[in-house]
């Protein structure tokens, strides 16, 4: 067995092999940070304040927007500092189409799975004996964006993919429906 130093181990970051995006991506991806995180800041201001400050229900996404906003600002010092230093790279340099393809599909499946919890709400009621379950726009819109989303990532047996999503969907809603008597979105 092969002994190794310290020196040996290297840290690689989440993606091996990754290092910056351009500069002018990075100043955009600023702009846009800040951009969100001044809005929900002054969202979370024009929260009612039912007693003090400490609860105020929009003290957290405060302090998160602010935090974001901290990064954003890190970020674009960043790539300032490499813009001033000379580094041009082309803003796509380094692009995989696919993945970003990819993540355009699961950014629309998000989108369609809340849409579908908008605006199909219903409600079935279920009783076996004592024990009744709501079933609720919820577990069908649930389980097929959970089914597609999986697909996109594992290649196994379709069949598969679509228990694991029936039974998760389920579970989470028995779970939440059961346990801690919170109604699930899309029902009414």
């Amino acid at each position: 067995m092969s002994e190794h130093t310290h020196s040996d181990v290297k840290f690689e970051g989440e993606e091996a092999g990754t290092g910056y995006a351009s500069p002018a991506l990075d100043l955009i991806a600023t702009l846009l940070l800040i951009m969100l995180s001044v809005a929900v800041m002054f969202g979370s201001l024009a929260l009612p304040v039912p007693a003090d400050l400490q609860t105020a229900p929009g003290l957290l996404p405060f302090i998160v927007a602010a935090s974001l906003l901290v990064m954003a600002l890190g970020l674009g010092a960043s790539a300032f500092g490499r813009w001033r230093q000379g580094v041009r790279m082309p803003v796509l340099a380094g692009r995989d189409i696919s993945t970003d393809l990819k993540s355009l599909v699961l950014a629309a499946a998000i989108a369609v799975y809340i849409a579908g919890l908008q605006y199909l709400a219903f409600r079935h009621d279920i009783v076996v004996g004592e024990f009744r379950h709501s079933i609720t726009a919820f577990e069908p819109v649930t389980i097929l964006a959970l089914a597609t989303i999986m697909r996109m990532s594992w290649t196994g047996a379709l069949w598969i993919i679509c228990c694991v999503s029936i039974v998760w969907t389920l579970l989470l809603s028995t779970v939440f429906q059961h346990v801690f008597n919170i109604p699930l979105p899309g029902s009414f």
